[in-house]
């Protein structure tokens, strides 16, 4: 596990919360950021959503057991969806979110809520246009599973995304998801 700098340790309140401005160095994939803190990369995942892969990865393989697509369908899926979120959030690009300390998930990535001006969370933005699903909704707070919510029902209702260009796949890969 990453050792933390000072400096990282001084963005965050007592309670492990404070609002963090950090630059961009790239995006990974459609739910994942790379960001530098304190000159460190460090990489963030977008909490509570997941979006289809991109690369060859155990995930990958396991999503392809579980829908029956092929390899092929659902790694276009995951380039359009990585495609988006480079299309929201560039290199060099200075984002902010509340991280807290504790939140990380199973590969060790902190995940946060990510915010490129004060009303646009990335995480919504990807679940609204139609490239992300909310990410079993009722493990996260209460108001971010509502928004996750809202957006996810936007997104079904215009067909936003995935919902068109990959509409049947993209569907297939949403009921193994469940």
């Amino acid at each position: 596990m990453m050792k933390l700098t000072p400096l990282l340790l001084l963005l965050f309140s007592a309670t492990g919360y404070a609002q963090a401005y950090l630059d961009v160095i790239e995006v990974i994939d459609g739910d994942t950021l790379r960001v530098s803190v304190s000159g460190k990369p460090v990489q963030v995942q977008l909490k509570g959503i997941d979006a289809p892969e991109d690369t060859n990865n155990p995930k990958l393989d396991f999503d392809m057991e579980r829908t029956g697509l092929s390899k092929d369908a659902l790694l276009d899926m995951g380039k359009a969806a990585t495609a988006h979120l480079k299309a929201m959030v560039k290199p060099g690009q200075q984002i902010s979110t509340p991280m807290d300390l504790e939140d990380r998930d199973r590969y060790g990535r902190f995940t946060a809520v990510v915010y490129i001006s004060s009303e646009i969370s990335l995480n919504e933005s990807m679940v609204r246009d139609g490239f992300a699903h909310p990410l079993k909704p009722q493990t996260l707070d209460k108001p971010l599973r509502q928004r996750l919510e809202e957006a996810w029902g936007e997104a079904r209702e215009k067909q936003s995304g995935l919902f068109t260009s990959h509409k049947q796949d993209f569907e297939t890969w949403l009921k193994a998801q469940r």
